[in-house]
C-alpha cells in the first residue's frame, strides 16, 4: 500500500500519539516495575557493583516519578541487602557511609531521569535521545559524587580504565533494558502504526 505526504504525515502524528499514550500507560504498569526490580535485584547476585546508574536511568525515564524513585530504592535496598549478608561487606562507619552515598547517588540519578523533556515524548527517538542524555549526566553526577568522597577520604582515586568499565556496564543495562521497553511499547501499539510507513 502507498502512501501520500499527507497520509505519512497523519501517520507520523498518530504514532506520537500513540507512543505517548503507549508510554503513559507502560509508565503505570506494575509488570514493567516488577521486571525492572528484578533485573536490578539480578545485577546485585551478578556483580557485586550493581549498574546503578543504568538501572536508575531506566526507571525514571519509563515510569512515573513516584514509582521511579520507589523502583529506584529498592534496587539500591536490595543490592545493599544481598551485599551485606551474602557478600559480607564489613558492617562499618565507612562501609554504611559508601551505602548510603550510592543510595543518594542512585536517587539523583532517578530524579534527574524523570525530568523527560519535551522532546522525548514525541517518539521513540526522542525517548532514545533522553536516555542516552540521562545516562551520561547521571553517570557524571553518580561517579563525581564518588569521586569526591574518595578525594575527601585520602583514599586512591578511581583510573580512567575502571570508570570506563564502569561506564560501559551502566550503559549495556540501560540499553538491554531499553530495548525490553521499546519491544513492550511496540507490541502495545496498533500494528498500523508499529510498521514503517512507505511513500
Amino acid at each position: 500500500m502507498s502512501y501520500t505526504n499527507a497520509d505519512n504525515q497523519t501517520l507520523n502524528q498518530n504514532r506520537a500519539n500513540y507512543w505517548l499514550v503507549v508510554w503513559e500507560n507502560l509508565s503505570r504498569n506494575r509488570l514493567w516495575q516488577f521486571l525492572l526490580v528484578a533485573a536490578g535485584s539480578a545485577s546485585s547476585i551478578v556483580d557485586p557493583h550493581a549498574p546503578l546508574v543504568g538501572l536508575a536511568v531506566v526507571s525514571g525515564s519509563t515510569l512515573k516519578r513516584e514509582r521511579a524513585i520507589a523502583t529506584a530504592i529498592v534496587i539500591w535496598f536490595v543490592n545493599q541487602l544481598y551485599g551485606y549478608t551474602i557478600r559480607q561487606y564489613p558492617q562499618t562507619f565507612e562501609s554504611f557511609a559508601w551505602g548510603l552515598l550510592m543510595g543518594a547517588g542512585t536517587l539523583a540519578v532517578c530524579l534527574v531521569s524523570t525530568i523527560r523533556p519535551r522532546f522525548s515524548h514525541k517518539d521513540w527517538k526522542g525517548h532514545l535521545l533522553w536516555l542516552g542524555l540521562a545516562l551520561v549526566s547521571g553517570y557524571i553526577l553518580f561517579q563525581g559524587s564518588v569521586i569526591l568522597a574518595i578525594e575527601l577520604s585520602g583514599r586512591h582515586g578511581l583510573t580512567e580504565a575502571i570508570l570506563w568499565r564502569i561506564f560501559v556496564k551502566d550503559a549495556s543495562w540501560a540499553i538491554a533494558l531499553s530495548l525490553v521497553h521499546r519491544l513492550i511499547a511496540w507490541l502495545s501499539m496498533p500494528r498500523k502504526y508499529s510498521q514503517t510507513s512507505r511513500s
